[in-house]
């Protein structure tokens, strides 16, 4: 085993958010979105403060929230903050899909129900003509916005003002 062992004490529950607990998004639409992904992630502060995260599955979603299943039970009882991400990765990274939310976890009673608060997420075209023809053009709205607020210049400018003599910059 490599790393520090796992605490021996779970977590303490958090306290709930001034907002309340309930699912802020769609319940429903998250876990449709979710499950296209080939993987789902939980993660959440362990008792000793640092995270973990575990591979869980979605069971079903209502308005409460999204019911989740871990193996072996490996869920601490409580109530948390936690993160769920979702995410598919294809060959040569063509055809990238991933989804994260933060939100509220309860478990108790033999299951995990989780309320999304935020959701966000991003789908990378299937296609690598059509992949690099986006990336590019993302790249190029990305360096003039940074241009327009002045946070670049570029790098013939830099490289010039650099040879120039410090009496001339």
């Amino acid at each position: 085993m490599c790393g520090r062992p796992l605490p021996a004490a779970g977590p303490d529950s958090h306290a709930a958010p001034a907002k309340g607990t309930g699912p802020r998004v769609d319940a429903e639409r998250a876990a449709r979105r979710l499950r296209r992904n080939a993987h789902l992630l939980l993660a959440y502060a362990q008792g000793d403060g640092y995270p973990i995260a575990l591979p869980v599955e979605l069971r079903g979603a209502s308005e409460r929230g999204l019911e989740l299943a871990a193996a072996g039970g490996v869920l601490p009882p409580g109530t948390r903050r936690a993160g769920l991400l979702g995410h598919s990765y294809h060959a040569g990274l063509i055809g990238i899909e991933s989804r994260q939310s933060t939100g509220w976890l309860e478990v108790g009673g033999g299951g995990a129900l989780y309320a999304p608060h935020t959701q966000h997420g991003f789908v990378a075209p299937p296609n690598k003509t059509l992949l690099l023809l986006a990336n590019g053009l993302l790249a190029k709205v990305g360096m003039r916005k940074a241009r327009r607020e002045g946070r670049f210049t570029a790098p013939e400018e830099r490289s010039s003002d650099r040879l120039a003599p410090p009496s001339a910059r």
